[in-house]
């Protein structure tokens, strides 16, 4: 029996060695999150920074298709540069529009705030990143209100003192008010598509150098990443600072196909957009980079020659107009006036000196200067 009992004793000791790993392991395998109270320890997280000046955003649209700084269409993005952050920039109109904002935080803190939910706070959004104006959307939304607030108020105030001196009705010093804030505001929020396409116009001139550059260092058998390195420490302008851009993508875990792709969707230029997605197919398809390089060089340099042709015949066109606008009109004009005011005219037409003195002096500048400012918008920038 004794033996029975001593070999009993053995066996449960087997088992309860076999058993106590079992349970080292158990003890080991990672516990089953409860996604509904993280769910809970997120939300609480957002409205502490909220409460703090720090903003969420969602991503949409064209700002979906970018990650980095632009986010896809399920994730977000927090957005740390806040309207006190305006006192930190260099530019006094900045730092006293930002000023004007905090003074009168809680009624321009609700327009900013509905502002967001409409389409334009999504197109806002891109054209900063796309003109790489060192400006979140809240910011440019708070120097959006208050400019508008201060020009509304200055117009006001010039257009209140001129009704009591002329004793006009008050209602126009409310109508030029409400049409300077409403110029004011439309010529705030064009300014960041303005800039980029402006950006996206100066990287487009100096593509084809680039792109000859990049051709010539793939040949020599030089890799995509340290070419595109080579590119961004050139002197090739706003098209330097993009590659750069796209560089700290790549060197922060993105693929380059993915790296060029968001470079191709927030550029203006369309010419820089073909020739990085091209580049890309090259990539997906295992194409000589060398070579298509080259090939979009001599495309894009095309491109440019057809626009300065283009010009060119616009130019003969214009060049009558502006003929007939500064020199026919103002010498027969002249004519005219002189005769049918003077003493031996037939009949009583006639044209008054202050007529003519207006055209002069108004109509015909006026005329030249849109001429002048058409021809300069429409150049081509090469």
């Amino acid at each position: 029996m004794a033996s029975l009992d001593s070999l009993k004793k053995k066996i449960e000791n087997v088992e309860k060695g076999k058993r106590e790993p079992d349970a080292e392991k158990a003890d080991k395998q990672p516990q089953k999150v409860d996604s509904d109270q993280v769910e809970k320890i997120v939300e609480r997280m957002k409205s502490k920074y909220v409460a703090e000046g720090v903003e969420f955003e969602k991503a949409g649209g064209k700002l979906g298709e970018l990650r980095g700084i632009i986010t896809d269409n399920t994730q977000e993005k927090i957005d740390v540069q806040t309207v006190q952050d305006l006192q930190e920039f260099r530019s006094p109109l900045v730092r006293s529009l930002g000023r004007i904002y905090l003074i009168f935080k809680t009624p321009m803190e609700a327009i900013s705030n509905t502002l967001k939910k409409l389409p334009i706070a999504s197109d806002l959004r891109y054209y900063l990143y796309s003109a790489n104006m060192k400006f979140s959307l809240s910011q440019w939304l708070a120097l959006t209100i208050s400019a508008t607030f201060l020009v509304a108020l200055l117009a006001f105030s010039l257009t209140a003192i001129l009704s009591y001196l002329y004793e006009a009705t008050p209602l126009v010093s409310v109508a030029v008010a409400a049409i300077a804030g409403l110029f004011t505001f439309g010529v705030m929020t064009l300014i960041p598509r303005s800039n980029a396409q402006r950006r996206g116009e100066e990287m487009g001139v100096e593509l084809p150098f680039a792109l000859r550059h990049m051709a010539t260092e793939l040949k020599a058998g030089i890799g995509l990443y340290k070419t595109i390195q080579t590119i961004a420490v050139a002197d090739y302008g706003p098209l330097s600072e993009e590659f750069s851009r796209t560089v700290n993508e790549i060197e922060e875990g993105t693929d380059a196909k993915d790296a060029l792709r968001h470079f191709a969707l927030r550029t203006q230029s369309k010419s820089l957009r073909n020739a990085l997605m091209h580049v890309v197919r090259a990539l997906k398809t295992g194409g000589n980079l060398s070579e298509v390089m080259g090939e979009i060089a001599e495309d894009v340099s095309f491109e440019m020659r057809i626009r300065i042709r283009d010009f060119a015949e616009k130019m003969n066109f214009f060049g009558v107009i502006y003929i007939f606008i500064a020199i026919v009109a103002p010498v027969f004009l002249g004519i005219l006036g002189a005769t049918l005011n003077a003493p031996v005219s037939i009949g009583n037409i006639g044209l008054p000196p202050l007529l003519i003195a207006m055209t002069y002096v108004v109509v015909m500048p006026i005329a030249l200067g849109f001429l002048i400012l058409y021809i300069s918008i429409s150049q081509p920038r090469v």
